[in-house]
């Protein structure tokens, strides 16, 4: 885990397998024979036949925000009783994801899903992770807590705005009028030439 004091936010990264022996001496012979056998896309990201990639270190040292990883159990044991979104507890979480902790370990720490399961069977590459990651965290510090949790709920549909609705229509007339500007320019071409 890398240790930055001052930041009162960190990140969770959990694996969708728990932290037993057998489970990591397994991990351990497949991302070096057989990394396509890891069923965790998460750990199977993250990870190359030698340990953790240089380039998710690299990467979250630029991220600027403390960091750490856990399997599965060690998170529900290490995170039971914080509140996640309210009544949210850790046994239903979905794995893998990740987390983000909100607060310094002197005062009430909160716990927010920052990136569900569901983005990991989307995402095979260190550049796409990091494009979802950036995008998530911009719109958890822009949202704050409890917009983000709304407006990351599977099926939500944002409220727009009646000015942003307007333009938007505008914008699409407009569309709607240059394609029937092309039509019609077809149209009198064919004319034309069957003339």
């Amino acid at each position: 885990m890398t240790e930055f004091p001052e930041k009162n936010e960190k990140l969770v990264f959990i694996f969708d397998v728990d932290s037993l022996p057998e489970n990591k001496i397994s991990l351990f012979f497949k991302r070096s024979i057989t990394p396509s056998k890891i069923e965790c896309p998460l750990y199977r990201l993250m990870h190359n036949a030698k340990g953790l990639r240089p380039e998710v270190t690299e990467y979250m040292t630029k991220f600027g925000l403390p960091y750490e990883i856990l399997y599965r159990d060690e998170f529900i044991r290490k995170y039971e009783g914080f509140e996640i979104f309210g009544t949210f507890r850790t046994a239903d979480a979905t794995y893998p994801s990740v987390y983000i902790v909100v607060g310094s370990e002197k005062e009430e720490r909160q716990v927010y899903e920052l990136i569900s399961s569901r983005y990991f069977n989307k995402c095979d590459s260190i550049s796409c992770f990091s494009r979802v990651l950036e995008r998530k965290y911009d719109q958890f510090t822009e949202l704050g807590p409890d917009e983000f949790k709304i407006a990351n709920t599977p099926g939500h549909k944002p409220v727009i705005a009646a000015e942003e609705m307007d333009e938007k229509e505008e914008k699409k007339q407009k569309i709607e009028n240059a394609h029937q500007k092309i039509v019609d320019m077809e149209n009198e071409m064919k004319k034309k030439q069957n003339e």
